[in-house]
């Protein structure tokens, strides 16, 4: 019998992003931390940029900017101690950004958002750290270029790498695909749009990527614009049509931003369900460890609720409504009443509103009388639904009114953000879906709930509308949107909004049926949504391969004859290995992050925290730990 101890082991991964670094790293601070390391090399592939990928490749425009404040962001599963960053402990993104020359970057400061090509550089800079700590413990073997297929080869794997220069197979031992967003195929009515476009040579259609990889620059200067969608791709793109063109915002001496443009500018109209661009992220008043512990949504929750539906009806799956939701707006509205007591009688009155409303349980009904007690102010509890869609049912016989309203209601979102995420009841409250992401995952991942639920309670319409109030972009976009309208360069088409093909004057069309008189006609249609390619219509050919040689399958939720086809790769929960068509498991294919959404919920976070031990980091230490351990045992036999 051979003995992998012999043998170099080796270790491809597909993919270099945030999921491939982390699992990197963790494969090399584990190799630094054994006696006698084993010889290993590790393969290293991406199609784009090795040390970046894609969607955070270094070459993107300036005023594309993250959303996640740069003092909670870091690539290291460890801090840094003073010495030389290296697997396992290393400079977290704000330390990094305080030591570049460049003073558009040294200046932010923790609660600051950097731009996306600057957290590029900081992953090409964890990667080379990595790299460099490798030496002397096995070999590293960079490509660009994309996999194209992944086949069993006995006791390995063999695959098939395009480049430039050709093609060429790598034999591996162990296989980890951390691939992330790739584009989906053409879906519903977008086939109709694309041939519009294609038999009219004035118009064009764009969708399915990200703002970084539409060709937004070849659109003319005046163009009529339509983008469906105001998520936060849409901000990128408008971005580029604004600041990306030479535009400049000013404030006056009252505060009031105003937009200068360059005339370079297209004519942008958008819309979306709710009609509202997603909302600002509150100023951030958090330090990196500031997360307050669920009172509510535990972890031990939602272990006696599963208990509770095994006994009741055989089956643990949670439904999400009737067992999750009722926790979570408990957890919101603790921490609503409570910043409402602390911000309005002081931080003795919270404390005791705080005893009170964890003594009554997560019934909301009780706890108005608490918050009337007390004298607090605003007692209604958040309404999630409300907020997220305002618009909803309302009728605007002008442009003029709805723009109106829109700003209403966004000069109310900009005040609540400017307050913070801690002294803002709302956005506090808000903030609470962050804090409790790590349970919620408990309670959804790999079929924790019924294959409905999941599909209409959760997917349809928690994460549908809440993602739009608290995974938002910073608060100077809100402001820059309201300025933007106001300079004539950006319309907002209204709610419901319906896009399509216009065979009359020949051109695209965007309207909402709550505004009167709001058709508007565009030569350009940019679906600015970000598809979920799922495995299916997944564009990647190495997920096509897979998927067409059933070694891998889509995770599919079956509960008493209620199924639900997710499109995500099926893995296993304990080390995130790759299942096959037939039920089988990969001895050592791995899959972390985006090709693993619909199993794993949220998967699209791309950082660890520095000092913080979060899913991020533990993902990438179990495939890490996997992958060696399988090397020393009979399990690649």
């Amino acid at each position: 019998m051979r003995h992998l101890t012999d043998k170099v082991l080796d270790v491809a991964i597909v993919g270099t992003g945030p999921r491939g670094i982390s699992v990197f790293e963790r494969i090399a601070a584990n190799l630094t931390a054994e006696p006698e390391p084993r010889s290993i090399r590790i393969w290293l592939i991406d199609a784009v940029e090795l040390g970046a990928g894609r969607i955070w490749r270094t070459d993107q425009e300036t005023c594309f900017l993250m959303n996640t404040v740069v003092g909670e962001i870091s690539m290291f599963s460890g801090v840094s101690d003073g010495e030389r960053c290296r697997p396992g402990a290393g400079l977290s993104f704000l330390q990094w950004l305080h030591s570049q020359p460049d003073p558009a970057l040294s200046v932010l400061g923790h609660d600051d958002y950097a731009p996306r090509y600057a957290y590029g550089r900081y992953l090409r800079y964890v990667y080379g750290s990595v790299v460099r700590g490798m030496a002397g413990l096995g070999e590293v073997v960079e490509t660009v270029g994309k996999v194209t297929s992944l086949r069993e080869n006995g006791h390995s794997y063999a695959l098939q790498v395009s480049t430039v220069e050709g093609e060429f197979t790598v034999t591996a031992d162990a296989v980890v695909i951390t691939t992330g967003h790739a584009p989906a195929e053409l879906s519903d009515d977008q086939p109709e749009l694309t041939r519009f476009a294609r038999d009219r040579p004035g118009l064009r259609y764009l969708s399915g990527d990200s703002a970084a990889d539409l060709d937004l620059a070849s659109i003319e200067p005046d163009a009529a614009v339509g983008v469906v969608g105001l998520g936060l791709s849409f901000y990128d793109i408008l971005m580029s049509f604004t600041l990306g063109r030479g535009g400049t915002f000013e404030k006056s001496a009252d505060g009031t931003l105003s937009y200068v443009p360059s005339g370079k500018e297209p004519r942008v109209v958008a819309g979306s369900r709710s009609g509202l661009p997603i909302r600002s992220r509150g100023r951030n008043q958090k330090h990196v460890t500031a997360r307050a512990a669920p009172e509510f949504l535990t972890s031990a929750a939602v272990g006696r609720l599963r208990e509770r539906n095994m006994a009741h009806r055989g089956n643990p799956a949670l439904d999400f409504d009737q067992d999750v939701l009722s926790l979570l707006a408990a957890e919101i509205n603790h921490v609503y009443y409570t910043t409402q007591a602390r911000t309005q009688h002081g931080p003795e009155c919270a404390d005791a509103v705080a005893a009170e409303l964890r003594a009554r349980g997560p019934e909301l009904a009780s706890w108005r009388e608490v918050a009337l007690r007390y004298g607090l102010q605003d007692v209604e509890p958040v309404d999630l639904d409300r907020l997220s869609r305002p618009l909803q049912a309302k009728w605007f016989d002008s442009a003029a009114g709805l723009v109106a309203e829109v700003r209403r209601i966004l000069l109310a979102d900009i005040a609540e953000a400017g307050q913070g995420n801690r002294d803002s009841p709302l956005k506090a409250a808000l903030d609470a879906i962050r804090d409790s992401r790590e349970v919620l995952r408990h309670a959804v991942d790999f079929g924790g709930l019924t294959p409905e639920s999941h599909r209409t309670d959760f997917l349809g319409r928690f994460v549908t509308r809440t993602s739009s109030l608290f995974t938002g972009p910073p608060l100077e976009r809100t402001v820059q949107f309201l300025a933007l309208i106001d300079s004539g360069v950006l319309e907002v088409a209204g709610p419901d909004v319906v896009y399509g093909c216009d065979t009359g004057p020949g051109r695209f069309f965007l309207e909402s049926p709550a505004v009167e008189g709001s058709r508007r006609h565009c030569d350009v249609l940019i679906d600015s949504r970000i598809p979920a390619a799922g495995l299916v219509r997944n564009t990647d050919p190495l997920m096509r391969q897979l998927a067409d040689e059933r070694l891998a399958v889509g995770f599919v939720h079956d509960d008493a004859g209620e199924t639900f086809e997710t499109g995500a790769l099926h893995i296993t929960p304990a080390e995130r290995r790759v299942i096959a068509a037939d039920g089988r498991t990969h001895r050592a294919v791995y899959a972390l992050g985006i090709p693993t959404e619909g199993v794993c919920w949220f998967t699209q976070i791309g950082n660890g925290r520095p000092g913080v031990p979060t899913s991020f980091s533990r993902d990438a230490d179990v495939i890490a730990l996997s992958v060696l351990r399988r090397a020393t045992s009979d399990a690649f036999q």
